[in-house]
């Protein structure tokens, strides 16, 4: 059998142990990659959350003209600014998404389009004024809900 250390020359790790191997490779669990966790969440496994998480509001920007279609890049929860005159349509995937919309001193009006249905409160343009924005789509169905907040 082959005794000793097989040098990294000779595509060997240099080393005697796992744990000193994995150091050499640069794989040392915990600190270059993560440990086995059965509690992991997995995109393509269904699971039950026992407990709650916390998320950082995506910002959208400014919104002064044109379509703003939200996407759930960042995150499901967004911010974004009232500016002037624009459309708000629904996102493509199939998803939740709630926006934090504040009008700023330019506030314009914001048609609605391609929306199935849009429910709640109506949109103003007084500077200040703020919305929580509640949109779904699932399959071919969208759904925006509006609720003023100031």
């Amino acid at each position: 059998g082959v005794t000793g250390t097989l040098p990294l020359a000779n595509g060997g790790t240099g080393a005697t142990t796992a744990a000193a191997a994995r150091t050499a490779l640069g794989v040392v669990i915990g600190s270059d990659v993560q440990a086995y966790d059965a509690e992991t969440l997995k995109a393509d496994v269904d699971d039950t959350l026992t407990a709650g998480f916390a998320c950082t509001a995506d910002a959208d920007g400014t919104k002064s003209s044109g379509t703003y279609t939200p996407t759930t890049a960042g995150g499901n929860m967004k911010t974004a600014v009232n500016g002037g005159a624009h459309t708000l349509a629904p996102q493509t995937e199939v998803s939740t998404i709630v926006i934090q919309y504040t009008n700023n001193a330019s506030a314009g009006a914001i048609t609605t389009s391609g929306w199935d249905k849009v429910t709640g409160d109506s949109f103003t343009t007084t500077n200040g004024h703020n919305f929580m924005l509640y949109l779904t789509v699932i399959g071919t169905f969208q759904h925006l809900h509006v609720v003023a907040m100031q």
